[in-house]
């Protein structure tokens, strides 16, 4: 499939991201081709967005891969949504603490605490899944879109904050973290829900791979330079946007390998089963001979030899005696006319028929039942 093809260019880019964020901390302002932090920033967008169009471009010309995708086991990503589990269970509670000790409760910090605890409960439940077995979450369809809904309302947040400080210093790269993830985790919840959707396994790959490219560039960029041993829930941010990006590439990883074409995967009854066909379901084998034999009395040979064989073994027939061999000639291959049970007639608006046919039909009907009652009774 096409799609797969996207790690092309997703790594490459993704590397070039994150060298230019180390650069613009650990470098001089100026040193990689002039640029000036700002610069710097938007060359690292540039690199997500080229992330973006090339899966773009592959996803739009893969007209294999099938619409559905069922989770498999993934232990790199259930070990990842367990930690992101953690942290952002500990980031909501903080916020929450926060808000309610210095009396002055703000709305959308408010949101985005409540949402993070219940982030972390969809991220337990996933972790889980991915750790232990892969399994149908199509029940879980309105609970899975909880992550996305967190990264949109911190989008708003980012917005909002945008409006009091000036563009240069405004954080462009966490907006487009934002964008990218919560594009992803809506379609992740669409696709690992077996909703029907025309694009939503496709959407993964598309906002996933520069998710990550934005995420892995701006986490190890704020790692060297804002990191805090004193104040770990400063940290808090970095680390989440960081375990993210390592479960959405694990994620991308696993549909990497399993996802299949549209032609095996099919939705199959009345509550919409997920079903994986296999090659042998799809195109069987055409060269085959119905045999009275078993499976297991079938001899493994070729295919060929059943037309060669010249043996009657296994093959339902019926051997005629010499009493019981009328010959057809008798009936069906005279050339009388007389004796055929109907005829064309000479013209067709000549209706007569002669007396003495008419008279013959009953005998030549009686002589034809009594032929197929003796074949019946030897056949039994």
């Amino acid at each position: 499939m096409v799609s797969k093809l996207s790690w092309i260019f997703f790594v490459p880019f993704t590397a070039a991201a994150v060298f230019l964020s180390l650069a613009k901390t650990v470098l001089p302002e100026g040193a990689v081709f002039g640029l000036s932090d700002l610069m710097l920033d938007y060359a690292v967008i540039g690199c997500a967005l080229a992330v973006f169009l090339f899966t773009l471009i592959f996803c739009l010309f893969d007209r294999r891969i099938s619409p559905y995708y069922l989770p498999h086991r993934n232990i790199p990503a259930g070990v990842f949504g367990l930690l992101l589990a953690v942290v952002c269970a500990a980031d909501g509670a903080n916020g929450v603490y926060h808000l309610f000790s210095s009396g002055a409760v703000e709305v959308l910090p408010l949101i985005e605490s409540v949402l993070l605890m219940l982030t972390s409960v969809v991220f337990i439940v996933l972790g889980l899944t991915h750790s232990f077995r892969g399994h149908d979450n199509r029940h879980m369809s309105l609970v899975n879109v909880i992550p996305a809904l967190l990264f949109a309302m911190r989008l708003v947040i980012c917005f909002v904050s945008f409006t009091t400080i000036s563009i240069t210093l405004a954080d462009v790269t966490l907006l487009f973290c934002y964008i990218f993830a919560t594009l992803f985790f809506f379609n992740y919840a669409v696709a690992i829900s077996l909703t029907e959707a025309d694009h939503a396994v496709k959407s993964c790959f598309i906002y996933g791979f520069p998710a990550v490219t934005m995420m892995i560039a701006y986490g190890v960029g704020k790692a060297l330079t804002e990191f805090s041993v004193t104040d770990i829930f400063s940290d808090a941010l970095m680390a989440e946007l960081l375990l993210a990006a390592l479960y959405i590439v694990s994620f991308l990883t696993e549909m990497t390998i399993f996802i299949k074409d549209r032609d095996h995967v099919i939705i199959d009854g009345d509550d919409g089963e997920y079903r994986e066909l296999k090659e042998e379901d799809i195109n069987p084998g055409e060269d085959f001979v119905v045999t009275g034999l078993d499976d297991d009395e079938r001899p493994d040979s070729a295919v060929s030899d059943y037309f060669a064989a010249t043996g009657t073994e296994g093959f339902i027939y019926h051997d005629q005696t010499e009493e019981d061999k009328t010959p057809v000639s008798s009936y069906y291959g005279t050339s009388d006319p007389a004796d055929y049970i109907t005829e064309s007639s000479a013209s067709p608006y000549d209706h007569k028929r002669s007396d003495k046919k008419n008279s013959e039909r009953p005998d030549r009907l009686d002589e034809i039942d009594k032929l197929i009652l003796e074949i019946s009774g030897d056949i039994e």
